[in-house]
């Protein structure tokens, strides 16, 4: 962590911050992060073994990996959370693979820069060059035909910019510009074989929002920021739950959960967590 007194003063009169908000280093130091590593490349293993394609283990190894890192932006203060999403996404991962399809690894990626941006983890504001690899990933998912998952940046930028602090986005275009790429066409449409079942991501969906309550409970985190000696911010974090649960719901209503598979692992391990071990215990 880089304790910077210039930044604290930087945060502290609302100026600016040039650095990044989206990059986190995956620091193989902190068993945690070992563990993900290791559960990813198990599932990818696991996958080959019961006759999945290459391309399919990579989807699944994927989904796990986004699910960990998804649960992390939602939950810091406990990797519990974290490690249950891993395996939650992963064992689903290999039910979804039983035909032709491979988990689309797209979607996860834009909810996962989304919530990172939203709870603010890094510990900076969404710079200009932060907004346009936001849009740049909606323009990417909305080219590829997943429509939900395209409008998470322009959704999250927009919910920064309205807590009204020192993470708020600095450029005023960037929600506009990641809704614009969002509504980009799809290239193609995806073939009724290569759509991966919507059974178990369903289930999971319906899980998590059934413990709504408990996610989106005010909670006080404890844990600071990446790259700045700040607490995570309680607003931003019970907004990102929010946000996660809310398009949660309306992929079940739109059939698009499938494409959201390590979203609705985090939200179901967060909700999960708050029932089971309400003042967490792991960092």
């Amino acid at each position: 962590m880089v304790k910077s007194p210039s930044v604290v003063q930087q945060l502290q009169s609302g100026a600016p911050l040039p650095e990044s908000a989206l990059p986190r280093p995956l620091d193989l130091s902190y068993a945690s992060n070992r563990m993900a590593l290791y559960g990813t490349l198990a599932f990818g293993a696991a996958s080959l073994l019961f006759r999945r394609s290459g391309r399919q283990a990579l989807g699944v190894g994927g989904v796990a990996m986004l699910a960990w890192a998804t649960g992390r932006e939602l939950d810091p203060d406990d990797s519990w959370s974290a490690a249950v999403a891993l395996g939650v996404a992963g064992l689903a991962g290999l039910f979804q693979t039983a035909g032709r399809s491979a988990p689309a690894l797209l979607p996860g990626m834009a909810a996962l820069s989304a919530t990172r941006m939203l709870s603010a983890t890094v510990g900076y504001a969404a710079s200009p060059q932060d907004a346009a690899a936001l849009s740049a990933q909606a323009g990417a998912a909305a080219l590829a035909g997943y429509r939900l998952p395209a409008l998470l940046p322009a959704a999250a930028l927009a919910l920064s910019d309205a807590q009204d602090d020192a993470f708020a986005p600095q450029a005023s275009w960037s929600a506009p510009t990641a809704l614009g790429a969002a509504l980009l066409p799809p290239l193609r449409k995806e073939a009724a074989e290569e759509r991966p079942s919507q059974v178990v991501s369903d289930l999971l969906s319906l899980a998590a929002l059934a413990l709504s309550r408990q996610t989106l409970a005010p909670e006080q985190p404890s844990s600071s920021c990446d790259l700045v000696p700040v607490r995570v911010s309680a607003s931003r974090l019970q907004a990102s739950r929010a946000l996660g649960l809310g398009t949660l719901a309306v992929a079940l209503l739109r059939r698009e959960s499938a494409t959201l598979l390590p979203l609705a692992a985090a939200c179901l391990s967060v909700g999960l967590r708050r029932t089971l071990r309400p003042d967490g215990q792991g960092g």
